[in-house]
């Protein structure tokens, strides 16, 4: 028992190795593969959970450690505490493949129903449960770790839970090739593998939509501010007058873009900036969107972006991000925080409706930083949209994965969607990416510097656009039906 125990750790801290910036995509299939035999071999109902359990903790605290950053450095509590959040963070994560073992150990079915049907439904469920739960923490969905792989090719047609479901069925696969003992039927698993990967190579080839051209020139904006400089009030001045600086020779531009909360502080306080800014640009002919602070009514206070120049609009961030931006079950956490000593944000969700913004007459669907990682969220801005725009601060998690991993999703909702975006951060990283998720041009990390170039918006509505993730929830379910009325109509299997 306890070799497979410790074999679970040394898999789970190997997974996200899967995902930027390492991407060595095919851990994403041979580590649920390796998960497969621990569990076809445990002894017991609380061997496998545990099995499930420990590799879950593994897999989260290398995959996602990075959350202690902030809360040390920037939340100034002690490092201790800061471990233990983000310890109680994956020790909750941790349930789930936890769930998973012990869910695959009762359902008695034969392994090929049980590997090729039941596993990735399950795994996919528990992926789907986890974006939803609380605010959802979708991060390090197994299908992520493939936006550079041919199975990308079917994200338009199935997103990235499909192809969560995808690597699972192949690790299957590649446990049914081990489990023969004819050669020739060995062969067959294999085979089908090879197709999966040619079928996807070839749905990469489709030309989703269609160009709406011209391309916009663009100018997005690194400003590269430490975070105890940019929450400076008494630095707010110099700090728009940097991001200033940084545009002024790229004013003519169609479209600027500064970060997440360039300006942070109230629409209304900086007024006399935004006018005098506004000006300018309609004298040069070109759009500038730039994070920034709204209030509304009843002392409300949102995370929001703002379009100034030839095009003008605002938009209001819709999905928070627990504990950074607001306090989940605050009746009972308000007080533990404030015995501790830590921030405690209260940002208001803006409207689930809000007004298109539109730039040169080109429809653009504005995202703030967390909102990118949620494929319903953007799927509601399609297909009207013509290109996305993700605007971000990953400077509170240093120089860690964080920063790949988020790039990887917001490439993820390219494929899906067919759709170019502009990834743009305050320290990075800020990028290009295409309407096939490939990126196209990106600025190093931690300098202040613009990245310029053109992007080709586009239009047309790809099958994911139109069904979601509903194709791969319904085959999940009825496969989990199909183990359960198996399991419970008399068929006899080996566990």
């Amino acid at each position: 028992m306890f070799y497979r125990l410790f074999a679970a750790l040394i898999l789970g801290s190997l997974l996200p190795l899967a995902f930027a910036p390492w991407q060595w995509s095919i851990l994403a299939i041979l580590i649920p593969f390796g998960l497969i035999f621990l569990w076809q071999y445990s002894r017991s109902v609380f061997e496998a959970t545990a099995i499930g359990f420990l590799f879950g903790i593994a897999f989260f605290a290398t995959g996602v450690y990075w959350i202690y950053y902030s809360i040390y450095t920037f939340g100034h509590s002690p490092l201790w505490i800061a471990y233990l959040i983000m310890m109680s963070l994956c020790v909750v994560l941790a349930l789930f493949p936890a769930a998973l073992g012990l869910l695959l150990r009762n359902i008695t079915v034969p392994a090929w129903l049980r590997w090729l049907c039941v596993y990735p439904s399950l795994w996919v469920l528990g992926e789907g449960v986890r974006a939803i739960i609380g605010s959802g923490f979708p991060w390090l969905s197994l299908g992520y770790s493939q936006t550079n792989t041919p199975l990308a090719g079917l994200a338009p047609f199935i997103g990235v839970y499909g192809l969560s479901w995808l690597c699972v069925f192949m690790s299957g696969l590649l446990f049914m090739a081990c489990q023969n003992k004819r050669w020739s039927l060995r062969i067959i698993p294999l085979v089908v593998i090879g197709l999966i990967y040619a079928l996807g190579y070839g749905a990469k080839q489709i030309p989703w939509g269609e160009a709406k051209p011209p391309a916009l020139s663009v100018a997005l904006v690194q400003g590269n501010i430490t975070q105890d400089l940019k929450w400076d009030p008494m630095r707010l001045a110099n700090n728009v007058e940097h991001y200033l600086n940084l545009t002024e020779s790229h004013l003519g531009t169609d479209f600027i873009i500064w970060p997440e909360a360039a300006i942070p502080a109230n629409i209304d306080y900086v007024q006399p900036t935004l006018e005098h800014m506004d000006a300018v640009l309609k004298n040069h002919n070109s759009n500038l969107l730039t994070g920034i602070g709204a209030s509304g009514e009843n002392n409300q206070y949102y995370n929001a972006l703002i379009l100034l120049g030839q095009n003008q609009g605002l938009y209001r961030k819709r999905h928070l991000v627990p504990f950074g931006e607001y306090l989940p079950m605050q009746r009972w956490l308000s007080a533990l925080l404030e015995y501790w000593q830590l921030p405690n944000a209260s940002l208001s969700a803006g409207p689930k409706t809000q007004t298109a913004l539109m730039v040169n007459g080109v429809n653009v669907a504005p995202f703030i930083c967390y909102e990118i990682i949620f494929p319903g969220l953007v799927r509601q801005s399609l297909p009207a949209a013509e290109l996305l725009v993700t605007i971000s601060d990953d400077a509170w998690f240093g120089d860690s994965s964080a920063l790949s991993q988020h790039l990887q999703m917001a490439q993820m909702r390219s494929i899906e969607m067919a759709r170019p975006q502009l990834f743009v951060s305050n320290s990075g990283i800020t990028a290009i990416v295409d309407y096939k998720g490939d990126i196209q041009k990106r600025l190093p990390i931690d300098n202040a510097i613009v990245l310029t170039g053109s992007v080709m918006p586009h239009q047309g509505i790809t099958p994911f656009i139109y069904y979601g993730s509903w194709p791969v929830w319904i085959v999940s379910v009825l496969c989990l039906l199909l183990g359960i009325g198996w399991r419970y109509c008399g068929f006899k299997a080996k566990k």
